[in-house]
C-alpha cells in the first residue's frame, strides 16, 4: 500500500493573493496582510521564527517605485527608521523586506501612531514628549542625509519597543515618495 503525503506548500507569486499560512519564496509564510495602500501591499512574514514586515509592489507597473523606495531604505542607519533586511520580490512585484517593530512581541501586535491615538486620544505627556524627541531626531538626520520623506503623517509612523529597552519609541516607514519629484507638490 503507498502512503500518501500532502503536497508541499505551493510557492504563491501574486501578493494581492497572498493569505495566512500562504508560502512566498526563499521560505517566507505569511502570518497575516496588515494594509494595503494605492500601489503596494504590506504582509507580515516569518522565516525561522523571524518576523518581517514585507511591502510589495500591488501591481508590477509600479515595481519602480517600490524598488526607489528599497535604495533609500538601504542607505539609511537610524534607531528611530525601520530596519531595511533585503529586497524581495513575490513574482514578477518588486518589494523588499523590513525587520517588524513590535507594541507587544508575545501579541505579534504592529501599531502606528495612527492606530493609537485613534483609539486611545491624545498622548500621555510622557509619551508627546519622548515621541516628540524621536520625530526631531529622525527628521533632523534625514535632513543632514539629503533624504526627504515627503509623507511623515501617524500612519507612517509606528509604535514600538526600539533596542533593549522595555519603553516605546517612534520607528519612521513608508519612504515611497522620497525620491517624488521636488515640483510635485501633490506628493505626500
Amino acid at each position: 500500500e503507498q502512503e500518501i503525503h500532502p503536497p508541499d506548500h505551493e510557492i504563491i507569486d501574486d501578493p494581492m493573493s497572498a493569505q495566512q499560512g500562504d508560502m512566498l519564496q526563499n521560505g517566507y509564510k505569511v502570518v497575516r496582510r496588515l494594509g494595503q495602500g494605492s500601489t503596494s501591499v504590506a504582509l507580515l512574514v516569518e522565516r525561522n521564527e523571524e518576523h518581517f514586515v514585507l511591502k510589495v509592489a500591488a501591481n508590477p507597473e509600479h515595481n519602480q517605485r517600490l524598488k526607489d523606495e528599497s535604495e533609500v531604505l538601504h542607505q539609511l542607519r537610524h534607531q528611530h527608521i525601520v530596519d531595511f533586511v533585503e529586497p524581495l520580490s513575490v513574482g514578477d512585484h518588486l518589494g523588499f523586506l523590513v525587520r517588524a517593530v513590535f507594541q507587544d512581541k508575545e501579541k505579534m501586535r504592529i501599531e502606528t501612531l495612527g492606530d493609537r491615538v485613534r483609539k486611545e486620544g491624545p498622548l500621555h505627556i510622557d509619551l508627546l514628549q519622548r515621541f516628540g524627541e524621536d520625530l526631531i531626531d529622525v527628521v533632523r538626520f534625514l535632513e543632514e542625509q539629503g533624504i526627504p520623506h515627503r509623507d511623515i503623517k501617524p500612519d507612517n509612523i509606528t509604535v514600538g519597543k526600539v533596542g533593549r529597552g522595555d519603553k516605546l519609541h517612534l520607528v519612521l516607514f513608508d519612504f515611497s515618495l522620497s525620491r517624488a519629484p521636488q515640483d510635485n507638490i501633490r506628493s505626500g
